[in-house]
């Protein structure tokens, strides 16, 4: 039996098949683009979910002409994806529009409307309105584009619509519910309270399913665009956060804390069970056993890097990327990155925020730009961390390194050094991973066992850089407050 997991990332599409013993077969990824349309003077992004199936009918089509996997042998698949991205659909279940994505912030300029009722919304949603979810996004709509609102038939989470495409399937599980800030989390729900804030009405959602959920098999049409077997089954699926938290059964770990370097990035911290504790986020990773985690992300994380790797330093290769950040010396000798490309979410929640590279001299090369980078996305991540701990009162004492950016040692060993913190990395950690494994637990009743010969690498940090570090994340903050 093999599994699909498939991950619709906010920078590329990534698909993976797995073996029932979590062993990866074959893997295939390519980028995504997404749009920055004029919308007054903040930062926006959308995707083109049309797009997307033509990109899964290529990657699809490679995978199987590429490697040894044909489509019968998929026993099941799983999809999953950033949450806070919804497809507006007529009454074909086509896009009305092109999706709004997590990190677009155009709806800051109708927070001063969605704050009279932040009590409101805080006691049904467990969660603060901000311009980022997709109640500000309605809401944004209702007010500059009302004719797509009078529009809508259906409202799926971009995860959902894609599955829709595949099944016909209608449905959506908690953790994308909770994304899109109109479900009453305690009740789990929808509520009508927060869809009427957002100009739409509860018919227009879809079914509360759980993410293990049987959705139905590969449809005949699908079947032929897509060259999958009929007889794959598909499951619910959840969110790429709580994927991405999905281990092997017998994993051993004493971190309950998480960091993901992706085109995100964000700190998670494991809780008991559902948790207001705005702005910090909570979500379900009820996909293997209940239980809820505290979330808190960044815009920019790899996209930041790789901004500055395209942009400033001649598009040289990700490789050439890490090893040229590699000769610099720690510090990178004054230079400074702010990744604040898109505004930032967690922990300053302020849609004006810029970015910037400073402190460079005649002294300066490219090596100490690229150190900056990790670095500077590095002190980001301090501050995110800090902040979870301040407002939940617990100090993680070691963090698991999940997304793309983990495979860099370089990184996570700065992540370490600047934390003061051990970092765990276990390979195959991403959210297509977690979605391959989501299927196989949902069709075999199991998770597969850990890899025998796995590697965890853990990275220590360098005790005598703590000091060093502190001035310079001081010194990150300092030039922070003067870009506000």
């Amino acid at each position: 039996m093999l599994f699909l997991g498939i991950d619709l990332g906010a920078s590329a599409f990534k698909l993976i098949v797995i073996n029932a013993k979590g062993l990866p077969v074959a893997h295939i990824a390519a980028p995504i683009a997404t749009l920055s349309p004029a919308e007054g003077t903040f930062a926006t992004a959308e995707q083109d979910p049309k797009l997307w199936l033509i990109m899964l009918e290529t990657l699809l089509d490679n995978l199987f002409k590429n490697s040894a996997v044909k489509p019968e042998d998929i026993t099941a698949l799983s999809i999953t994806a950033g949450t806070h991205i919804a497809v507006l659909c007529d009454n074909d279940m086509q896009p009305l529009r092109n999706a709004i994505m997590w990190s677009d912030q155009r709806a800051a300029s109708i927070m001063p409307k969605l704050m009279d009722a932040e009590d409101k919304i805080v006691a049904e949603s467990l969660h603060a309105p901000n311009p980022t979810w997709t109640l500000a996004h309605l809401a944004w709509l209702l007010e500059n584009d009302s004719d797509t609102i009078r529009e809508i038939h259906k409202i799926l989470p971009a995860k959902d619509w894609l599955r829709h495409c595949l099944t016909g399937h209608i449905a959506t599980d908690l953790s994308d519910a909770i994304g899109l800030q109109l479900v009453n989390a305690r009740k789990e729900e929808w509520s009508a309270t927060l869809c009427d804030l957002a100009g739409v009405n509860v018919s227009q959602l879809p079914e509360i399913a759980g993410s293990k959920d049987y959705a139905g098999q590969i449809s005949e049409s699908a079947a032929q665009r897509f060259k999958l077997s009929p007889k794959t089954a598909v499951y619910t699926g959840a969110i790429d956060t709580s994927t991405e938290l999905l281990r092997p059964s017998d994993y051993k770990s004493d971190a309950p804390a998480y960091i993901k370097l992706a085109s995100a990035g964000v700190v998670y911290m494991s809780v008991p069970d559902k948790t207001s504790l705005p702005p910090l986020s909570c979500y379900p990773h009820y996909t293997v056993s209940d239980g809820w985690y505290l979330a808190s992300g960044m815009n920019s994380c790899t996209t930041a890097l790789d901004w500055l790797r395209k942009e400033v330093l001649s598009d040289i290769s990700l490789q050439k990327f890490n090893e040229c950040a590699a000769k610099a010396p720690v510090g990178a000798k004054g230079v400074v990155f702010q990744p604040y490309l898109m505004g930032e979410r967690a922990p300053h929640w302020n849609p004006d925020l810029t970015a910037s590279l400073s402190g460079m001299s005649r002294e300066t090369d490219k090596s100490d730009i690229a150190r900056a980078g990790f670095e500077g996305i590095a002190f980001a991540i301090r501050d995110i961390k800090e902040n979870m701990e301040m407002l939940t009162g617990k100090i993680a004492e070691n963090f698991n390194l999940l997304g793309g950016g983990a495979k860099s040692r370089l990184w996570s060993q700065i992540i370490a050094d600047i934390l003061q913190t051990p970092i765990h990395v276990q390979p195959n950690s991403d959210a297509a991973y977690g979605a391959g494994l989501l299927a196989c637990h949902a069709h075999t009743g199991q998770m597969p066992p850990a890899i025998s010969n796995t590697t965890i690498m853990t990275f220590e940090p360098d005790t005598s850089l703590a000091l060093f570090y502190a001035e310079k994340h001081a010194e990150f903050n300092l030039l922070r407050q003067k870009l506000s």
